[in-house]
């Protein structure tokens, strides 16, 4: 189930273009990776190679927060905690329009383009809670 989310976080969500996506290890140690990711209004879409450990944690313990970034004066920072688990597998991340459109520009510019074909698993988090900071 998700949440009704604020404009300002909604809007981040559609425009930031980095986030810092925490998983859990077995060990129970909070893990951040930064991440890439498309939001459609409701869900997260995140792109990932198919044996990264986040993949294997999300199976295991599927509770997970994404962090962006603050203003340079920690103000504005919000944190997205949810549920995520494998929406697919052996797909092209290149072939999702929405996603696609955001970070072709970045994947060229970081010489990524055919790089993103092995970021074949899909995955999908559900916000359940929204933690943030006023803007200053």
């Amino acid at each position: 189930m998700g949440i009704e989310l604020t404009q300002e976080v909604s809007g981040r969500l559609a425009s930031d273009h980095y986030g810092w996506l925490t998983t859990v290890a077995k060990s129970g140690q909070p893990v951040p990776r930064l991440i890439w990711f498309y939001f459609d209004g409701a869900d997260l879409t995140v792109y990932s190679m198919p044996k990264a450990a986040k993949v294997a944690h999300i199976l295991q313990r599927p509770h997970v927060s994404l962090n962006l970034d603050s203003d340079g004066n920690g103000g504005g920072i919000i944190v997205v905690g949810g549920t995520a688990d494998v929406a697919a597998t052996d797909v092209d991340c290149r072939e999702d329009e929405p996603y696609w459109a955001k970070y072709r520009d970045d994947a060229a510019e970081f010489g990524l383009t055919e790089a993103m074909a092995s970021y074949s698993t899909r995955l999908k988090i559900t916000p359940t809670r929204v933690w943030t900071t006023p803007t200053g």
